[in-house]
């Protein structure tokens, strides 16, 4: 049996980390959820994670900063990274483009909208 993948959420809503957890578990993946930037930049300094879903308005640590980090940590840069916001712009869409994010989830999300975000991912 394959390995599960793992993932990890960040969003400082809690209704949003636990529909989300709940969606992939469901789908047969290990989630660990974190609550803003810092918070997801200790666990995946910590362990490792095959995909990140992170919001991109949050306190302490924004998800643009935690995306720029991913990028730039050696063993985090190649990992696919799902960005997810209510901001519906093509600049916050360039920007995130810009920095490297995977695929881009504009809130309200849907379980088609997270499957459509984890296949460009390659999951």
């Amino acid at each position: 049996m394959a390995e599960r993948k793992k993932v990890l959420v960040v969003d400082d809503m809690e209704a949003n980390r636990t529909r989300i957890k709940t969606f992939l578990f469901m789908k047969h993946f290990d989630v660990d959820a974190a609550e803003d930037g810092l918070a997801a930049k200790k666990l995946l300094e910590g362990g490792v994670f095959d995909i990140l879903v992170s919001d991109i308005e949050m306190p302490n640590m924004n998800g643009f900063e935690l995306l720029a980090w991913v990028r730039k940590t050696p063993s985090t840069a190649k990992m696919p990274v799902i960005m997810l916001s209510s901001l519906d712009s093509p600049e916050v869409l360039e920007r995130c483009r810009r920095l490297g994010a995977t695929a881009y989830i504009v809130k309200p999300f849907t379980k088609e909208k997270i499957d459509e975000a984890f296949g460009k991912a390659g999951f």
